[in-house]
């Protein structure tokens, strides 16, 4: 079970730090790295346009999207279906980008994105 926290501990980890950046890969809002402007150039701000459509869902949509990624994390570190700890780490850690993706496109199309 040690092995499983710290598992899910180093993906979650790598998730709160690289999370800001995966949302200015995907939607080219402006957003930086945590140490560098973070949200201060995000399209969120600006009074036309388009606006990130996680950055426009407040708190309350960062977090679903946010706890969704851990929860996906965590289900692949603390899941019985992986036996070997490579196999679960290397799956947590790809649990980030897979699930930001799609919850990415869900998002989009929802609030029409990408077709401004």
């Amino acid at each position: 079970m040690k092995w499983r926290a710290l598992i899910f501990l180093a993906a979650a980890t790598v998730t709160s730090v690289f999370f800001i950046n995966l949302c200015a890969t995907i939607f080219q809002c402006g957003c930086q790295s945590l140490w560098g402007a973070a949200d201060r150039y995000c399209n969120i701000h600006a009074a036309h346009g388009r606006h990130c459509p996680w950055c426009e869902t407040g708190a309350l949509g960062q977090g679903v999207v946010y706890g969704s990624m851990l929860l996906a994390q965590g289900l692949i570190a603390f899941g019985p279906w992986v036996k070997s700890p490579w196999l679960r780490l290397v799956g947590a850690l790809a649990a980030f980008p897979v699930t930001g993706l799609g919850l990415a496109l869900l998002f989009g199309w929802f609030t029409q994105y990408w077709t401004h």
